[in-house]
């Protein structure tokens, strides 16, 4: 039970990581997706993502440190699972119109 607390809550932390990066864009990581004939740019902001990734590497790191090697891939599993609802919704892609 407390494995599965402790990866709800790393999920949610990686997801609101993820979500504020891709919002706020403080690094400013961005690359078109694609361009119609219309002039509709699709752009991905990586700030989330990479942000999130980071925080993935530090929480992994500590664990290292620390020698809980049990409980890493359970970070794996909510990293994994953050990273994958936050691309279902779409989270860091904007359409500009030109």
């Amino acid at each position: 039970m407390k494995k599965a607390l402790l990866t709800i809550g790393q999920f949610l932390l990686f997801l609101v990581v993820f979500a504020a990066g891709s919002f706020l864009h403080p690094l400013n990581f961005h690359w078109a997706q694609k361009t119609t004939a219309a002039g509709v740019t699709s752009v991905f902001i990586a700030d989330g993502l990479l942000l999130a990734t980071g925080l993935f590497v530090a929480i992994v790191a500590v664990q290292a440190l620390l020698k809980r090697r049990c409980d890493t891939p359970w970070t794996v599993v909510g990293f994994l699972l953050a990273v994958g609802v936050g691309y279902a919704i779409r989270l860091g892609f904007i359409t500009r119109d030109f």
